[in-house]
């Protein structure tokens, strides 16, 4: 690779961090800060086509109900309180992370951001939890039908992001512990905007998988 050619591609990582970070970002100001947010979100975005397959594939085998075997009799989703514990700990997870970041790290009191952090974090612990629980015994297995396939692959997938995620909001937590975000709070902003992608996708799985098809149909 010549040396034009590297500046070229050097320019347009410049050209893509700054145009994708240009909006909703306060702490962006080196272009590893931009590069962060560029990657974080190419990741959200990706991911988000792959679970749209999963809502494909529901939408078309309910649809298709080939030899009624889409939600075969006595197939039933799993306890609902296990959807609604799951559900509501990720959002309340979200806003307690919002609120730690916006009175938090952008209000330069980082108390504040190291509890919102560890809060957040036990709180998505504990959805893993249930998400476990739920996926542990769910009441049937991939051979009953298409919403017992959709709901094992779709759930299953969900929960191995939700401890990935989980993980690193630990990490986040203990960074905030140790003062690491004094200088930079770029991390905390981009992890933020992921989170709540991931906060959006659990409550459009409980409404897919607890809600919908089951839902009185005329």
């Amino acid at each position: 690779m010549s040396t034009s050619d590297a500046g070229l591609i050097h320019t347009g990582l410049e050209s893509a961090a700054d145009h994708v970070s240009s909006t909703g970002a306060r702490t962006v100001t080196t272009l590893d800060h931009r590069l962060t947010l560029l990657a974080v979100r190419m990741t959200y975005v990706s991911l988000s086509f792959f679970f749209a397959c999963f809502y494909f594939a529901q939408f078309y085998l309910q649809t298709l109900n080939q030899n009624n075997l889409w939600l075969p009799s006595g197939v039933d989703h799993p306890s609902s309180a296990y959807g609604v514990i799951e559900t509501a700990c990720i959002l309340v997870a979200g806003l307690v992370y919002f609120w730690a970041q916006w009175a938090g790290l952008y209000k330069r009191i980082f108390s504040r951001l190291t509890m919102g952090l560890w809060a957040a974090a036990g709180l998505c612990l504990l959805s893993v939890v249930v998400h476990v629980l739920e996926l542990h015994s769910p009441g049937f297995s991939l051979q009953a039908g298409g919403y017992a396939s959709v709901f094992i692959a779709t759930e299953g997938t969900f929960t191995i992001l939700l401890v990935i995620s989980t993980i690193l909001l630990f990490g986040f937590a203990n960074r905030a512990r140790l003062g690491l975000f004094k200088e930079s709070g770029v991390a905390v902003e981009a992890f933020g905007e992921y989170f709540g992608w991931l906060s959006a996708i659990a409550l459009i799985n409980f409404l897919a998988l607890y809600v919908q098809p089951f839902f009185p149909i005329a």
